[in-house]
């Protein structure tokens, strides 16, 4: 009895032993799964971080849209323009002795005006800019305007906003100086040439519109008004039209320094003005300049609308002659 307790009880540890192993077996099998599945999880959150920064990277897209959309905020003709007003700086300060961009701007416009600068489109991006000196090319880009022909210059549109900004306004009205090239359409060609008829202009409305080229509007109507009323002892800032047959020329006279007085005739449709410019440092070391101004321009700029022409014609019509100039003055001094 005794010899078979002590079996039954050994066959008992073996039983136990044998279901405490299978136990701890199972438990390993499941540990080494889990973490098989911990690292699998692992490479999946690897895998969403590099989706995380390639959606970071098409987030950033929108702020690379914004910046062409900033470079967008003026047109391809205002960028042109600003393109070229960086490349001219260093020509304006030593010819015209320019103190900033506004003078800049201003003097750039005049010559637009004036006709001492011209400035064509040859395509939808592309244009041709010529004065006395030659000529350059400006093409604009998506973020640069690039001007060739006389070396490169090349200025990012953010560093020209930065430096013409503000003249923004003054840069739009330049506009209607661009001639056309030959991507125009033809009702776009048919309009251009039903608006550049020219009317037969008198001498007289010729010689305001040189008045005008030459220095402004207000200059003009100061002296017209003041040569209504002659007052012998003070004559600066009055005005008449004469005719020099020396020169084959006609003229009007501000009676004051030299720069007062222009030269003008007409050619064809063109108009040619001569004058003092005063660019030196005194009038008597500054150059006579020539311009030779289209009509079309001077009619666009000064006789379009109905209250353009009526104040064109009115001061023609108060402009004093020479010869009635002089006898005016002569009854102003007898009495």
């Amino acid at each position: 009895m005794k010899k078979k307790a002590i079996i039954g009880i050994v066959i008992g540890i073996v039983v136990i032993v044998g279901c405490v192993f299978l136990i701890f077996n199972r438990n390993q099998k499941a540990t080494v799964k889990q973490g098989s599945h911990q690292s699998a999880m692992g490479l999946t959150i690897k895998k969403n971080k590099r989706n995380t920064r390639s959606r970071n990277n098409q987030n950033s897209q929108p702020n690379i849209q914004k910046t062409t959309e900033n470079n967008d905020q003026y047109s391809i003709d205002e960028w042109m323009l600003m393109g070229y007003m960086a490349y001219a700086h260093d020509n304006y300060v030593q010819s015209r002795h320019i103190k900033n961009n506004a003078e800049l701007v201003d003097d750039i416009s005049e010559d637009l005006n004036n006709g001492d600068l011209s400035a064509k489109r040859n395509s939808s991006n592309t244009y041709t800019l010529t004065n006395k000196f030659g000529s350059v090319d400006v093409e604009v880009e998506k973020d640069d305007v690039k001007v060739t022909n006389d070396g490169e210059t090349i200025n990012a549109k953010s560093e020209l906003k930065e430096k013409f900004g503000a003249y923004a306004d003054k840069i739009k009205a330049m506009i209607k100086n661009i001639s056309q090239g030959s991507h125009v359409t033809d009702n776009e060609k048919s309009s251009s040439a039903t608006k550049s008829k020219i009317p037969q202009f008198s001498i007289k409305q010729l010689a305001i519109f040189a008045g005008f080229a030459r220095g402004d509007k207000e200059w003009v109507r100061d002296c017209i008004k003041k040569s209504n009323k002659l007052d012998p002892t003070n004559l600066t800032g009055t005005m008449c039209v004469g005719y020099n047959s020396k020169k084959t020329a006609y003229y009007i006279d501000g009676h004051g320094d030299p720069t007062t007085i222009v030269e003008f005739k007409r050619e064809g449709d063109i108009l040619i003005t001569k004058h003092n410019d005063l660019t030196g440092q005194s009038v008597g070391n500054s150059p006579m300049i020539t311009k030779r101004i289209p009509l079309t321009k001077l009619v666009e700029k000064y006789y379009s609308t109905d209250d353009e022409k009526a104040e064109v014609d009115n001061l023609a019509n108060r402009l004093l002659t020479q010869q009635q100039y002089d006898a005016k003055l002569k009854a102003a001094s007898n009495k």
